[in-house]
């Protein structure tokens, strides 16, 4: 990755998951990389955001979009008919082959860049529904980026990784803001999938989930109480800072085009670019 160009005044970067809606991510750090703004200390990632942050740290510009657009235009990574199969609705297999022979990722190039700052991306334990904050460097990126985006009922349900079960962070901690302060967090910069402010509901797979899972107490809970705790994060976020901590939002002005499983290419350029605006606008900013 190249030199930065911009110092950030903010020491963490949070992003927020969101399967395709991440087309809004990957903008904004494109914009970022465009100026060399990246000299954080820390990163945390969730979901979809992890290989967003790959991206980024690899310096592999419009790698998330043209990933993204790939597999949604070639009709094989999101099939309602294989909502029952093993792979669910969306292939996370067909997802990683796809990057392998066609959008290979730098992980060297990652690594070297994460090295020297807390790289973490949130996965959940598929057992104890605790939030995981891995880190890439030291495991299996590829393997880790694979656990962060395997959804419970949509994709394949669960991925062992260094012999721990464990599927997406979005589940258990979507909004991390507390697990970066622990870490010494206090300028944030958070960069949503959803506009500022707003809530969400328990969704009908979050209540189909619970009685799945109800043999585990612990997993069916986060299901039935997520979207509290994932609305109380957001207000927090909404405060602008607390006790000494400082939090910039970059959210979308209205809904992403990319929310949701039917979704085409132009919707994911339309969401990137949206993005890419979002993030010029910070770098205006850092530089008067």
């Amino acid at each position: 990755m190249d030199k930065p160009s911009l110092r950030s005044p903010y020491d963490t970067l949070l992003l927020e998951g969101g399967s395709l809606r991440c087309a809004f991510t990957a903008g904004v750090l494109d914009a970022f990389a465009a100026v060399g703004l990246w000299d954080f200390k820390r990163i945390y990632a969730v979901s979809a955001g992890a290989m967003a942050a790959t991206s980024f740290l690899s310096g592999q510009r419009k790698h998330f979009i043209d990933v993204a657009t790939s597999v949604v235009e070639d009709g094989q990574f999101i099939r309602f008919s294989s909502a029952l199969s093993e792979e669910g609705i969306m292939n996370l297999a067909h997802l990683f082959d796809h990057v392998r022979r066609h959008h290979p990722l730098d992980f060297e190039g990652a690594k070297s860049a994460a090295r020297g700052r807390e790289v973490r991306f949130v996965t959940t334990d598929a057992e104890s529904g605790e939030p995981l904050y891995l880190d890439p460097v030291e495991g299996n990126w590829l393997r880790i980026l694979w656990a962060s985006a395997t959804l419970p009922m949509v994709t394949r349900g669960r991925i062992r990784v260094d012999g721990r079960w464990m599927f997406d962070g979005g589940i258990s901690d979507a909004l991390p803001l507390q697990a970066a302060m622990d870490a010494g967090a206090k300028r944030l910069l958070v960069v949503r999938t959803r506009p500022s402010g707003q809530h969400i509901q328990q969704s009908w797979m979050d209540f189909f989930a619970t009685y799945w899972y109800r043999e585990n107490a612990a997993i069916a809970a986060l299901y039935e109480s997520g979207h509290h705790t994932y609305n109380l994060a957001v207000d927090r976020m909404a405060s602008g800072g607390e006790d000494g901590l400082d939090i910039l939002e970059i959210a979308p002005d209205e809904p992403l085009k990319s929310d949701g499983y039917r979704v085409h290419g132009e919707s994911l350029w339309a969401d990137y670019h949206h993005g890419l605006a979002k993030g010029l606008d910070v770098v205006a900013g850092l530089r008067t």
